[in-house]
């Protein structure tokens, strides 16, 4: 064979290969930006506000629309096809995508593996447990307070002491707000607490924090449709070294448990705790065994403390840079409260202070990239067609950020939850939890840390730039 037969026949395969991209796979898709071979559409989208395309893309194509990034992605952006999706047909859209990355961890299992990573049984097997135990633990009831009070208490007392002690009249508090999530999480989890500083404690979360930041990057999504490419990529190497790294954590922790369970009369006093119970009862089923505990640990971990974290930071950053609503809510806490301590049921007489947590909440975004679902059947949705095994992107965020829903959307206003005699109004679009039956199995606790964390800080300090 020639050269020039050669030449030709790679040109002829390329073409191929992009007609069948380009048109003939897209047929089956709702409509969207046109993608580039092998690349998708990442060069067309703002990476640092990627909402601000997906607007774009939802007023030109629909409430409904296929990313290509650069496998196949329905994006969903609309409230009500949101709501008839997860909600109406939740069965269907609860699966998650076949992916290289995530499958790293679960070592590829069909169905998956952990709590946010998992599908069908597996999934449904971990988060009903996971929600049974919460719920044991008092998850959104006295019990559950009462440690959020001792963890606040010890985050306030330590802010105290660093500024006395340090002679200063300002701190950075991002890593204090850590460490009080952290161990409230931590204590749920593995029944461990961290001293303010512990350097174990830091390693971790320098860990998670990597590897959070690594997984939504451009170079490991192109990983997950082009495996080989890894090879090349340091962020892989990290990625891959910092999640085992996690895994191992929590396997000794495991161990650990392991060694110290020996009375199967008491009641569990952590997670793990009760998870080896449950192991112990049912150690002819697949669904619960150790690498299966270290990943819902790891999920339950990371859940339950950056996104908790990170709002708070957020919250802060928007009370410094509008002294009216720090003061409005100070002015709150004074009326309702004075200078005891703050009590979840005392939300229901502070309206403005729920406002400013659901504006927060809105405006940050604080998952610009949801976690993917999968359909898990064929299913019917604003008149198409979506087949079993489609990759769906619920985005929130535009919902959030939806100038017909939130007028001049990007500004901080805590007045477009108030009714006009002062209450709160309370918004069926605005889900920061999602909706569903893949909706954030913490929810309870994050609302009632996000409110006693944030309204103790206002109450003992005030906040202001550096």
């Amino acid at each position: 064979m020639s050269g020039f037969s050669l030449a030709l026949i790679i040109v002829v395969l390329i073409m191929m290969y992009v007609i069948h991209q380009m048109y003939w796979r897209r047929r089956n898709y709702p409509p969207g930006p046109t993608p580039v071979p092998f690349i998708g559409n990442f060069h067309q989208i703002d990476l640092a506000y990627p909402h601000r395309t997906l607007k774009k893309w939802r007023a030109k194509y629909g409430p409904i629309f296929t990313i290509w990034m650069p496998k196949p992605i329905v994006v969903l952006a609309d409230f009500s096809i949101l709501k008839e999706a997860l909600v109406k047909q939740g069965d269907k859209f609860s699966g998650r995508p076949m992916s290289y990355l995530y499958g790293i961890f679960t070592h590829h299992k069909p169905d998956g593996d952990g709590i946010i990573l998992a599908q069908n049984e597996k999934w449904r097997y971990q988060r009903r447990f996971a929600l049974r135990v919460f719920r044991d633990f008092g998850m959104g009831k006295n019990i559950m307070e009462t440690k959020i009070h001792y963890h606040t208490a010890r985050l306030i007392k330590h802010i105290q002491r660093t500024i006395h002690k340090e002679a200063i009249d300002v701190m950075n508090v991002h890593l204090p707000l850590a460490f009080c999530v952290g161990n409230i999480i931590q204590d749920l989890v593995i029944g461990k607490n961290y001293e303010f500083g512990d350097e174990n404690f830091l390693r971790f979360k320098r860990m998670i924090d990597s590897t959070l930041c690594d997984v939504a990057s451009v170079s490991m999504l192109m990983i997950d449709t082009y495996p080989w490419i890894r090879w090349f990529l340091p962020t892989y190497y990290r990625y891959y070294r910092n999640g085992f790294a996690l895994q191992r954590f929590f396997l000794t922790e495991i161990d650990e448990h392991e060694k110290h369970l020996t009375v199967e009369g008491e009641e569990p006093s952590d997670f793990i705790d009760a998870y080896i119970r449950e192991m112990r009862r049912n150690s002819t089923t697949f669904h619960y065994n150790k690498v299966s505990l270290a990943l819902n640990a790891g999920d339950l971990w990371t859940g339950g403390m950056e996104t908790t974290v990170t709002t708070l930071r957020w919250a802060i950053i928007y009370l410094i840079r509008n002294k009216n609503v720090q003061d409005k809510l100070s002015q709150e806490i004074e009326k309702q409260i004075g200078s005891r301590a703050i009590r979840w049921s005392d939300r229901t007489e502070m309206p403005y202070t729920m406002a400013v947590l659901s504006e927060v909440q809105r405006v940050i975004n604080i998952l610009p990239w949801n976690i993917p679902h999968a359909t898990t059947g064929n299913a019917e949705l604003a008149g198409y067609v979506i087949k079993i095994g489609t990759t769906i992107m619920p985005q929130f965020g535009v919902v959030h950020l939806d100038d017909t829903l939130f007028p001049d959307p990007e500004t901080f206003n805590p007045n477009r939850f108030l009714n006009t005699d002062g209450s709160l109004k309370v918004l069926e679009h605005f889900n920061p939890f999602g909706i569903g039956k893949r909706s954030c199995l913490g929810e309870s606790l994050a609302r009632m840390e996000l409110f006693l964390i944030l309204t103790s800080l206002v109450q003992n300090f005030k906040f202001s730039a550096a």
